[in-house]
């Protein structure tokens, strides 16, 4: 199943991008981003549902949080980027 991941700068910012998501009925899953996602060593990420995206990317909007970058990740794990300037 395809899944987007919403890649954050800090567990505090992945934790409240969870939070914002679970209050607004989106399915998430806080952990630690896989390795070599970030340039800039450890992050955490924010997984969501593939068909959620776009009212996820319309919080991140509305709260003004910017994460590092939004990857899809498909069913045999596969990643790959998504274009943020188009979401956020």
């Amino acid at each position: 199943m395809n899944h987007y991941l919403i890649v954050c700068r800090s567990v505090t910012q992945a934790q409240r991008a969870g939070m914002l998501f679970s209050s607004a009925g989106i399915t998430n899953q806080v952990f630690r981003s896989p390795v070599g996602l970030t340039e800039r060593g450890c992050s955490y990420s924010v997984r969501i549902p593939y068909q959620q995206l776009p009212q996820a990317a319309q919080l991140l909007r509305d709260y003004h949080m910017k994460p590092v970058k939004i990857v899809l990740q498909d069913e045999y794990g596969t990643i790959s980027e998504v274009a943020r300037h188009d979401l956020l």
